[in-house]
């Protein structure tokens, strides 16, 4: 049986994979004319391709409304497998429909933009691959010595001319043009894809929240802790969410980066952070970033504490965090330790000075029901086994190999897929 996190996931890939193209498929399919049933195929292999490339185009906007019933890590998964799903599509387009003159050239272009764009997405900006092939990761941790993150960002707008390349494509093929039905809903589709993605733009640019770094210093071994004061974000957000931040006055650290809230949410105003020093972004940050520097906030996303209404207010919660990943956990811990319910943290760094927050979960561990385990060094499947609770809700959060392999090990146990949350940054 679907439960609540499940059916919009489902719906989401329906809506996505079959949905959005149908009308497009519908209207092309009644309108092409039977000397061109041979081609049928080849055509609507290209339109189901730009449909989904201009519904990865919106996903790539962050939708909020969305990101709180799926998840944004779900979101990128999506919108990465669309865009695959699309290049698949137009190379059997090109490859069964061969074009010439100026046609040629904009689908011709249009499809290695995507292959290219596509290709370096897979190093740069798929973390969920990279971390499961090591060949990957190395070859990504090598090139970011030269190409950083502002770099990847930008390039991956590529995407965008490609667009318009095949939305002028469609408009010079006579097979197609000519059915007015389908040219008018081609249009709108394209025309609505451009006014949700401007409007994203328009939304970071002017309806960020601003704010300035309050203090900056170091707490771990490469860790920075960062105190950000938003006037406007006071106690809008949800334990467990991580926000989008920027520093427009420092090159390098110009483009939206996401990092887990630590603090809770309340009166005033400050954000917290804790931030390890890893990729280009968060290496640069940690060296430039001081007290003072203006710093641009998108509004939260994540899903942890939605996670956890859906599922009662009475089922225990196990928490499962190593390393940095327990940024959104403390603030969840500490937001639930007055609720009654019974509450098992785990918690593993690789050395005893990189546990972060770990006076404030000691002092949080004395509570009745509250129940904390500080270790270095990774705890063992069965001593993971053994903090499994009855009836109990999982969330976890770390490297995306203990997310992976604690998360099997609780399906292994007998736990419900979708009483496990966790929101990897790997995108």
């Amino acid at each position: 049986m679907l439960r609540r996190l499940q059916i919009p996931l489902t719906l989401t890939w329906l809506t996505v994979l079959f949905v959005v193209p149908m009308p497009l498929i519908v209207l092309l399919s009644n309108g092409l004319s039977p000397l061109y049933a041979s081609s049928a195929l080849g055509i609507q292999a290209g339109v189901i391709a730009y449909s989904w490339m201009l519904t990865a185009v919106v996903l790539s906007t962050r939708p909020h409304w969305l990101d709180r019933l799926i998840g944004l890590p779900n979101i990128y998964m999506i919108h990465g497998i669309l865009s695959l799903g699309a290049i698949a599509l137009a190379f059997m387009h090109r490859t069964v429909l061969p074009s010439s003159g100026i046609i040629a050239l904009t689908g011709n272009t249009a499809f290695w933009i995507f292959v290219g764009v596509g290709v370096w997405s897979m190093v740069f900006m798929a973390g969920w691959l990279t971390t499961r092939v090591p060949l990957l990761g190395r070859i990504k941790r090598f090139l970011e010595r030269v190409f950083r993150h502002e770099f990847s960002v930008w390039l991956h707008r590529l995407n965008l001319l490609a667009v318009m390349l095949i939305f002028i494509h469609v408009q010079l093929i006579d097979i197609v043009n000519t059915i007015r039905p389908f040219m008018i809903a081609f249009d709108a589709f394209a025309l609505l894809a451009a006014v949700l993605y401007i409007r994203s733009k328009l939304m970071q640019a002017f309806a960020a929240r601003k704010g300035t770094v309050e203090s900056s210093e170091i707490i771990a071994p490469g860790v920075l802790q960062l105190d950000i004061h938003v006037p406007s974000q006071r106690g809008s957000w949800e334990v467990g969410d991580f926000v989008f931040i920027r520093f427009p006055e420092i090159k390098g650290l110009r483009e939206y980066h996401p990092f887990s809230i630590v603090s809770l949410p309340h009166r005033d105003a400050r954000l917290r952070f804790a931030i390890r020093g890893d990729g280009d972004f968060t290496k640069s940050l940690v060296n430039t970033v001081k007290e003072g520097s203006v710093v641009e906030v998108l509004p939260p996303f994540g899903r942890y504490r939605r996670f956890l209404d859906e599922r009662g207010d009475n089922r225990p919660i196990v928490i499962f965090a190593g390393g940095i990943g327990v940024t959104p956990l403390v603030p969840v811990a500490l937001a639930y330790e007055d609720s009654g319910r019974p509450i098992r943290f785990l918690y593993t760094a690789r050395t005893e000075d990189q546990l972060l927050y770990a006076d404030e979960l000691e002092r949080w561990s004395l509570q009745e029901h509250c129940d904390l385990m500080l270790q270095a060094g990774r705890f063992t499947p069965d001593e993971l086994s053994s903090a499994m609770l009855p009836n109990a809700v999982y969330l976890i959060g770390g490297p995306a190999p203990m997310l992976r392999s604690t998360r099997r090990l609780l399906v292994s146990q007998g736990v419900r897929a979708d009483d496990i949350c966790y929101e990897p940054f790997t995108w």
